[in-house]
């Protein structure tokens, strides 16, 4: 992993980002950084002193960071990227599926059949705040550390009320540490100031911002660029997100505009055809 990391991410990439004035990078990181757990025990020794150097780095450039806990114990939405893609059933020697009984534990025990949480794992939701308190500590003073993202991408089943209380207690935390961090929180795929506008009081939005997350590739393909530019501009001219009281970062994007690598839906399980 040293390895990886020292060649995935160079100087002269983030000073390549300052000399195109990025201002904001966004870092995704994994809950076990500072405290090791399962199958990231000893693999990822060293991850700490990547992040050090990384925010060093940036500041040396001036660019700020917002570190992004992507993965959380037990997955948040049952992706591979989430460190858990553990539901599967194997359709032969080579081939599994995964999407059709998509599971999310973090949050608490899934039933497939009801889709609905039977019960809450309120020691899983706990440990996240216990990690954003832990990051916060280490390096929410760092010059360089502009936000923090409790979560990435917990999924459109998530318990909504479950998942406000979570974000409430996160930015309670990073308050206390630092109140010039910013709090993100993404919108669980419901990009809609009905579901999140009460989140916090109109008097209590300082320092909060809402992270949606844009893809073109992932709905049916058209036969026109200005197409797809249509179509982006329309998902954010929509009364459901123009209404959304809080600033708006998409926090992942790109202008592919097909699924063109085999298992860019998922490895051996892709949830788009490849085109």
């Amino acid at each position: 992993m040293r390895s990886h990391w020292d060649n995935w991410v160079t100087e002269d990439h983030i000073k390549g980002l300052a000399d195109r004035k990025v201002e904001v990078v966004r870092l995704p990181i994994g809950d076990w950084t500072l405290n090791q757990y399962g199958p990231y025990k000893g693999c990822m020794d060293g991850s700490d002193d990547k992040i050090s150097w990384f925010l060093d780095t940036a500041a040396k450039y001036n660019l700020k960071v917002l570190l992004d806990i992507h993965a959380a114990k037990g997955s948040q939405n049952g992706f591979d990227n989430s460190g858990k893609a553990w539901q599967l059933n194997w359709l032969n020697e080579t081939h599994f599926q995964h999407w059709s009984m998509l599971n999310a534990s973090w949050m608490g025990h899934w039933d497939i059949d009801t889709q609905q949480y039977t019960s809450i794992d309120n020691t899983n939701i706990e440990n996240s705040v216990n990690v954003v308190e832990a990051l916060m500590n280490k390096w929410g003073n760092h010059p360089a550390v502009y936000a923090l993202e409790p979560i990435n991408e917990p999924w459109w089943l998530s318990d909504l009320n479950v998942l406000k209380d979570f974000y409430r207690s996160c930015r309670s935390v990073i308050k206390s540490i630092n109140s010039k961090v910013l709090f993100v929180f993404h919108d669980a795929f419901q990009t809609d100031s009905a579901v999140w506008n009460d989140l916090f009081d109109d008097d209590d939005m300082e320092n909060v911002i809402m992270d949606t997350h844009q893809y073109l590739a992932w709905s049916s393909p058209l036969n026109d660029i200005g197409k797809y530019c249509d179509a982006y501009g329309a998902t954010f001219s929509s009364p459901s997100l123009t209404s959304i009281k809080y600033p708006i970062w998409v926090g992942e994007w790109s202008l592919a505009t097909d699924v063109c690598a085999m298992w860019l839906g998922g490895f051996d399980d892709s949830n788009t055809e490849y085109q």
